[in-house]
């Protein structure tokens, strides 16, 4: 990969990275252990509270452990090493067959779900559109419809072969190839708290890249209170909500867009449509039990917007947050009863 092209990856995931804000990061003592490291194309940022059991040597151990889960996914899911599970699996051609770890070929399985939860919203096919995409933007010219029309003959879980008996992958149709972006990122941050759990763990947050788990509380007293940036200003936030034992994902506009001939397109690419989201959804947030699902469900409401929330509320322990342009202003609106189980504060 070109240097350039490391280095918008970089600031783009650092600007993402500040755009959930946890708030008030400690018990009240200053004392917290606070660790930030470069993985999977993203800022890291790993923070454990001491007080109770812990202590800062077994809180840096536990951190140190959990820095070395996610670094094993990387390999596994890393879209730019070629050696990764995932690279493996897009250099294939139609009919043959990869055999991916458990891992890789179960969070694909859990992707199809989710696309057909979701009614085609979310979509790991979509990877020769986001490429297309990306094409166009460092061209700084539109695609044509014809090429999108091309590249939309491609899209589709249908062309996924999963061979349950054998754990196999395969493609049906030539040029299929998987973005996993939308839900690696939100697997690796679950990953992490399992192994901050295993290792004595039991207050934490963990944010990678924005796929955000509040583990437990930020002190004796008190849950984690996140901050949501607003999308049009980064020095300020449009909400809070107070959060224990929840992932929160937020998916949107924020900062990876670009603009062409005045108008501001969208890095989340409709796979239905072939083109980058817009109408009313400037972002979507999820609240959910665990990190993968909030990461496919905040995707996929950008796609869906305001008749993505009755979607949100039919799947037990997900909550949803749309900020939405309404007249020229910006408007929250979100699922049924997420004020009542949630302290969600707009500013």
């Amino acid at each position: 990969m070109k240097f350039s092209q490391t280095l918008a990856i970089l600031i783009a995931s650092a600007l993402l990275f500040f755009s959930v804000r946890f708030l008030s990061n400690s018990d009240g003592t200053g004392r917290v252990i606070d660790s930030t490291k470069l993985l999977m194309g993203s800022f890291v940022q790993i923070k454990v509270p001491i007080y109770g059991r812990v202590d800062e040597r077994s809180g840096k151990k536990a951190i140190d452990k959990a820095f070395e889960e996610i670094a094993r996914l990387e390999a596994l899911f890393s879209a730019f090493k070629e050696e990764s599970e995932l690279s493996k699996i897009n250099r294939m051609n139609a009919n043959e067959t990869f055999k991916p770890s458990a891992e890789v070929f179960d969070l694909i399985e859990r992707a199809i779900e989710y696309n057909e939860k979701t009614k085609g919203a979310f979509d790991i096919t979509v990877k020769p559109l986001v490429d297309l995409w990306a094409r166009s933007k460092n061209e700084k010219k539109l695609p044509s419809h014809a090429d999108i029309k091309k590249e939309l003959t491609r899209i589709g879980t249908r062309y996924i072969i999963l061979d349950k008996l054998n754990k196999s992958v395969s493609f049906n149709r030539e040029g299929v190839k998987i973005d996993l972006g939308g839900a690696a990122q939100g697997y690796a941050t679950d990953r992490a708290i399992k192994v901050l759990k295993e290792n004595g763990i039991e207050n934490a947050l963990v944010n990678l890249g924005g796929d955000m788990y509040c583990m437990g509380r930020k002190s004796k007293d008190e849950p984690w209170n996140v901050g949501i940036q607003h999308p049009r200003n980064k020095n300020k936030l449009f909400f809070e909500v107070r959060l224990e034992d929840k992932a929160i994902n937020t998916s949107g506009d924020y900062e990876k867009y670009f603009i062409l001939n005045g108008t501001r397109y969208s890095h989340i690419i409709d796979p239905r449509t072939g083109y980058p989201v817009g109408g009313n959804v400037v972002s979507a947030t999820i609240i959910d039990d665990d990190s993968t699902r909030a990461d496919m469900l905040a995707t996929a409401l950008c796609v869906l917007g305001r008749e993505g929330l009755g979607a949100v509320e039919s799947i037990k322990g997900a909550d949803a947050i749309l900020i939405i342009k309404d007249k020229g202003a910006l408007k929250i609106e979100m699922t049924r009863g997420l004020r009542e189980r949630y302290a969600v504060q707009e500013k």
